[in-house]
């Protein structure tokens, strides 16, 4: 199976086995869905937890696992990462992509010139970014937008940037 990073447990909150998670995903209603399974990466094993229930709580969320309604069975998760079954997550629309869709990625210009590959997609209060690193091993961060970004080839491993001479690429 493989999985992807949705949120890390911070701390527990109160004694009824609510966890307080950090959470990674703009995706918060589905991924945290009563019922669904949310993989806790546990001293290298994925644990499987069905969600009872969610809720915000000063921008954490506050997460319930069936069978697991009590402080001292949740204590030892903290500090753990939280994972999705990728393969469970719901298509978007046409032109939209996961941030996982678009890391290894290979980049080239519209003239077809091998620029490097997309290793992270960072957010920023302005727009994405797209962390890519260079033929020459340096890095480079271009914004997620329409400018820039050229086309989006999930089949190809490929996408197609817009490039400015000077500012980034020599």
């Amino acid at each position: 199976m493989e999985y992807i990073k949705i949120g890390k447990i911070v701390n527990t909150f109160g004694l009824n086995g609510e966890l307080k998670i950090n959470s990674f995903t703009d995706f918060n209603e589905q991924r945290f869905k009563k019922g669904n399974t949310i993989y806790i990466l546990f001293q290298n094993e994925y644990i499987a937890m069905e969600v009872l229930k969610y809720r915000v709580h000063k921008n954490m969320l506050l997460v319930s696992f069936n069978n697991y309604l009590d402080i001292n069975l949740v204590e030892k998760y903290k500090g753990c990462e939280i994972f999705f079954d990728k393969t469970a997550i719901e298509p978007l629309k046409k032109g939209e992509y996961y941030f996982f869709q678009l890391e290894n990625l290979e980049v080239y210009s519209e003239e077809n010139e091998y620029l490097g590959k997309v290793i992270k997609v960072e957010e920023s209060v302005a727009s994405n970014l797209l962390r890519i690193k260079k033929k020459d091993e340096t890095e480079v961060l271009v914004p997620y937008i329409s400018n820039f970004i050229k086309e989006v080839d999930i089949k190809n491993q490929k996408i197609i940037i817009h490039t400015i001479a000077g500012l980034i690429w020599e």
